[in-house]
């Protein structure tokens, strides 16, 4: 195996990066698997955007998972910031928000362009 390659079946680490624009608007982006053994971290960068910012959007575009408590902590984010956006692009992501019922609450986009203009 060479470096960097992945085993099949290995779980995907979760990178989760944060960056403010001049504007005050944070643009959270997540990337890998938000699931049982990622979600306290996933939490806790979610949470502390909530309270920096005026407006929150994440960025779901690179998450190929997203288990009942990442939906939890989408909740509890769309709950405490003043403005809050979800991007989605994967089938898998937007199938787990509509089946959840927790896609109807949020202000799901396709990029975050979108959420700016």
């Amino acid at each position: 195996m060479l470096p960097g390659q992945r085993v099949p079946g290995e779980r995907l680490p979760l990178a989760v990066t944060t960056s403010r624009r001049n504007d005050g608007v944070i643009v959270l982006t997540a990337v890998g698997e938000i699931d049982a053994a990622t979600v306290g971290r996933f939490r806790t960068e979610l949470s502390g955007a909530c309270v920096r910012g005026k407006q929150v959007i994440l960025d779901l575009s690179g998450v190929g998972f997203l288990s009942c408590a990442g939906v939890h902590a989408l909740e509890e984010a769309n709950a405490a910031a003043p403005r809050f956006s979800v991007i989605v692009k994967t089938t898998l992501v937007s199938r787990i928000l509509d089946v959840s019922g927790v896609g109807a609450d949020l202000d799901v986009r396709r990029d975050v362009e979108d959420v700016l203009t």
